[in-house]
């Protein structure tokens, strides 16, 4: 029995020399980080202006590695910062040491907001970044799954050992962070090493403050007890109250859109665009109460008694939220005006009266060509005295949205000399020649003849009913001009 021999391919045979797939995230994790240079970091870099997160670009690169099958997402936020922010202004003495720690002991970013998001670029990756706000961290780096969140324990402990491995492996001293649990909740779990240093970064959520974590006192007795030391000497803090106001209720702001030649209208108020807005578009006003930088054995914040009176905060600041779309009249105004530069219709589509050979009785000077080639000789028939002349027929009246009252006021608006007493008369500056100005050579001079018609063109459009309205103005005008210019009437404007 002994000298049986015994068959080796029964027994389980395990390769140690073939990596695992958790070696094979460390090494891929180890090598994205010297791809993106953050070993070793900067030697020397330059201390942060104040708020100075909140307005610049950020420069994100992003990797996507698997670990298992879990697909995750490495991300790196990088502050485009400029060189010198402020002109005339002495030189900032560069920085050694870990960046890192300096971003964090800096307060010139303390309650860092977004306070505008710029256009250009992908909205989400030029906001600022929570973490970006909390710690004033100009540099940094998120592992994050792609689809589902990461909610299990073991799985948040076996990423983070991957990521200590890969930050001591790699000598990163870029703070690299886990994204855990729900997205929405915000929770990163980090890690920073700068030679003999290593700092962690946790972050606790929870669904219920503690009565005792909603004041001052009980906040310094949850950091120090994360000490491990007994820690006597005070604690510089800075402490913050915000007051949102969303509902404005009858203090909310409601302009007037007062329209030219419009009922109620008294035509001593000067003609312009409707300007204002619909609704009000300040969405909420928020209210920040700071004390920066206090010691804490100098005020007492508890649940009986508190320091921190928003009175007399020495640093107020307001912010004012704004509606994304908001409904404002001089804009829309102008955007329907321009959309009719692209349209291809001719004016005989909204009035057929006005289309060549149409069945309508004849308009004087119908043909300009007739007074160029007329003979300066007058004819027999118009001389006679007993030759009976048939009346010339008026010319056409077009039928608009505009009623003969507003046309009326528009022409007088527009040729004021028609009036005895002109009550919109040119400024005489505008009448007067003008210097040469080669940089507004298509644009025209204010309150002139041509910006005139521009507003009242841009009116008809947005309040007396679109195209009609401005085909029946113009036509108007054409005619008006046509006369002056055929009887050789000074145009004024």
């Amino acid at each position: 029995m002994l000298n049986e021999e015994v068959d080796d391919t029964e027994f389980f045979q395990q390769d140690f020399t073939t990596a695992s797939d958790w070696e094979l995230f460390n090494a891929r994790l180890e090598e994205i980080f010297h791809e993106w240079k953050l070993s070793f970091g900067q030697t020397t870099f330059r201390k942060l202006a104040h708020h100075e997160l909140a307005s610049c670009r950020w420069n994100v690169a992003r990797e996507t590695i698997k670990f298992a099958d879990v697909e995750l997402q490495v991300v790196h936020y990088r502050a485009q910062l400029e060189p010198d922010r402020t002109e005339g202004s002495e030189p900032v003495e560069p920085v050694s040491g870990c960046q890192t720690f300096v971003d964090l002991l800096s307060i010139e970013n303390d309650y860092c907001m977004a306070y505008g998001q710029r256009s250009d670029g992908d909205e989400d990756e030029q906001k600022l970044h929570p973490l970006a706000q909390w710690y004033g961290l100009r540099e940094f780096v998120i592992v994050a799954p792609v689809k589902k969140s990461i909610s299990n324990e073991s799985r948040i402990r076996i990423l983070m050992s991957s990521v200590h491995i890969a930050v001591s492996e790699s000598s990163c001293d870029v703070p690299v962070f886990v994204q855990a649990m729900d997205k929405v909740q915000h929770v990163y779990l980090g890690v920073c090493e700068s030679g003999p240093v290593r700092m962690s970064f946790d972050i606790v959520h929870l669904h219920l403050t503690p009565p005792t974590c909603k004041y001052l006192s009980g906040l310094l007795e949850v950091f120090k007890g994360k000490i491990g030391v007994a820690y006597v000497d005070p604690v510089a803090v800075s402490v913050r109250f915000t007051y949102q106001l969303a509902r404005f209720v009858s203090g909310s702001f409601v302009s007037d859109k007062s329209v030219p030649f419009t009922e109620g209208w008294t035509g001593t108020d000067a003609v312009s665009l409707p300007f204002g807005v619909s609704i009000d578009p300040v969405s909420e006003l928020i209210v920040h109460c700071t004390w920066p930088q206090v010691a804490d054995n100098v005020v007492v914040d508890s649940q009986t008694y508190s320091d921190f009176d928003p009175l007399t905060a020495p640093l107020w600041s307001l912010r004012a939220q704004f509606e994304d779309t908001p409904v404002c009249y001089l804009a829309d105004c102008l955007q329907e005006y321009l959309q009719i530069s692209d349209s291809r219709r001719a004016l005989t589509e909204y009035f057929s009266e006005l289309a060549f050979g149409g069945n309508v009785p004849p308009i004087e000077g119908a043909n300009p060509l007739d007074l160029l080639t007329e003979s300066k000789i007058p004819r027999l028939s118009s001389v006679l005295p007993g030759r009976i002349v048939a009346p010339k027929a008026a010319p056409a009246k077009l039928e608009g949205p505009l009623n003969d009252e507003q046309l009326k006021d528009m022409l007088y608006y527009l040729f004021p000399d028609a009036q005895r007493e002109p009550r919109w008369p040119y400024a005489a500056s505008v009448t007067g020649p003008a210097e040469f100005d080669p940089l507004r050579i298509k644009s025209a001079n204010a309150d002139s003849l041509v910006h005139r018609l521009a507003t009242l063109l841009a009116l008809c459009n947005a309040c007396f009913g679109g195209k009609r309205a401005v085909a029946q103005l113009w036509a108007e005008f054409a005619q008006e001009m046509r006369y002056r210019v055929e009887r050789c009437i000074q145009i004024p404007g």
